[in-house]
């Protein structure tokens, strides 16, 4: 686990399991993303 870098306290793998479950890579920021359109879904 490499934390500290350009992404702050959090880690890789913490980002994506926060994206995982708030949406957002910090559960303080998810009130401020929105949601994808439909053409940005794969």
């Amino acid at each position: 686990m490499a934390v500290g870098g350009p992404n702050g306290d959090l880690s890789l793998n913490e980002a994506r399991l926060n994206f995982a479950l708030y949406g957002a890579s910090h559960p303080r920021y998810r009130e401020v993303v929105r949601k994808p359109r439909p053409d940005e879904i794969p």
